[in-house]
């Protein structure tokens, strides 16, 4: 069964209005209140394709419990540890031109906080698969999410890793199965640009030598993607544009989608492939996960290549 970790959750407030104007009263269109987190998103998507899932993280506060409430109302599992302080709330405005993103640094962590999540690993049952997704809260451990990678792997478990901190570079020493960072991630944290083929190639083998078994890049508003397995490269493009209501979530959703597909059958590469563009497409003309409704469609219109060896 796959777990999903998310240990900076937050209540997502996205909105719709006219053009921001500074220091004066903007009123919205809409808005919309949504349980969310990078792991948690990744559970979502997995309970929308028919697979259960095991939810982790902290939570605090009144939009704590309403992120469980909602997980659980979803149809997923959910183990929380329960936490002082509130769980935060992070903001997202599309005024219909730009897409504006207020991101909260989240409740503290403590050192018992982070045992009883370690707790909740070393007893978990028929924990094939830890994915790890998104930010860590504030006054965590420095070897926290190291001591998670120990946990899990000792209990025989894949790790995934889908980390925007440079913290990445130094777990790939720890092997996991998976990361999945975007364009601008990889640039960040490898330090090499990844705009074309021969600059993929390079990434992919920096994050190879440092340990990583697997990478999926994902590359954004270009609607495009690349997956490593040490020996060959694949690339993904989805041949169909988009309106983008909202690129919240849709990375999560990526990952899921090809997890599900890859994850029990390592040579299914390009199906997982053309499910992950399609998922992500489809979720980013929605708010939150949207219904699905396009991904079969837009399965169809993902072209997928091998990149020849050099």
């Amino acid at each position: 069964m796959f777990y999903t970790l998310t240990a900076n959750p937050a209540v997502d407030m996205t909105v719709a209005g006219p053009t921001l104007i500074p220091d004066e009263n903007v009123r919205a269109n809409s808005a919309s209140y949504t349980a969310n987190g990078k792991g948690l998103d990744v559970s979502f998507a997995l309970k929308k394709f028919g697979v259960d899932s095991v939810a982790l993280g902290f939570f605090g506060g009144f939009t704590g419990k309403f992120i469980v409430e909602e997980t659980m109302n979803l149809g997923c599992l959910c183990r929380p540890v329960w936490i002082d302080g509130v769980t935060r709330i992070c903001a997202y405005i599309n005024d219909g031109e730009h897409e504006y993103g207020v991101l909260n640094p989240g409740a503290p962590l403590t050192p018992q906080y982070e045992e009883e999540l370690y707790n909740i690993l070393d007893t978990s049952t028929g924990m094939d698969c830890l994915v790890v997704s998104g930010s860590v809260p504030p006054r965590a451990s420095k070897d926290f999410l190291d001591q998670v990678m120990d946990h899990a792997q000792a209990r025989g478990a894949d790790v995934v890793l889908d980390l925007s901190s440079d913290k990445l570079k130094s777990l790939a020493s720890k092997k996991p199965l998976l990361i999945k960072p975007n364009h601008h991630e990889m640039r960040e944290i490898f330090g090499v640009p990844v705009n074309t083929d021969d600059e993929v190639r390079v990434a992919m083998k920096m994050a190879h030598d440092e340990g990583v078994q697997n990478v999926l890049l994902t590359r954004g508003s270009r609607g495009d993607a690349y997956f490593s397995n040490g020996e060959d490269i694949w690339y993904a493009k989805r041949e169909f544009n988009i309106k983008l209501v909202s690129s919240v979530c849709a990375g999560d959703c990526t990952l899921a989608a090809f997890l599900l597909k890859w994850y029990k059958d390592r040579d299914n590469v390009e199906e997982a492939m053309k499910l992950a563009m399609a998922t992500g497409a489809n979720v980013a003309e929605s708010v939150g996960l949207g219904d699905f409704g396009r991904v079969d469609e837009y399965s169809k219109r993902v072209t997928v290549r091998k990149l020849e060896r050099k």
